[in-house]
């Protein structure tokens, strides 16, 4: 199955909702352009809803660290949503999910963007 992606907005969030294998065989660019478009357009606080994204590879963690990355850079932070037990798996055993904030809530992700700024600090080398 390729990888699809669907936008919506709520609030000032926007909530990517990606659907498929984040892997390099099916290509990680559609999640790389949606990304880089919503940066372009000021739209930094960004959710990826990965219920329906059934594994990820090391290609598909690197766009999400790069991502994580250029967005922060921006001012900005990009949050994860529904990980599903291979994609936890995997942020688990890469450490990432000591970098991303992670909800089972959409309304929990969407809301922790107005908390008073909780930024992480980790310095993160590519």
């Amino acid at each position: 199955m390729n990888m699809e992606i669907t936008e919506r907005t709520v609030d000032d969030v926007t909530v990517l909702a990606v659907k498929g294998r984040i892997i390099l065989e099916v290509d990680v660019h559609p999640l790389r352009t949606a990304v880089d478009r919503l940066v372009e357009q000021g739209r930094l606080k960004l959710v990826l809803d990965l219920q329906e994204a059934t594994y990820i590879d090391s290609a598909g963690v690197g766009v999400l660290v790069a991502k994580y990355v250029s967005v922060h850079r921006r001012g900005g932070t990009i949050k994860l949503l529904h990980l599903g037990p291979r994609v936890r798996r995997v942020l688990e055993i890469t450490k990432l999910t000591g970098v991303f904030e992670i909800f089972e809530s959409e309304d929990e992700a969407v809301r922790s963007f107005s908390r008073p700024d909780k930024a992480r600090h980790e310095v993160m080398s590519l």
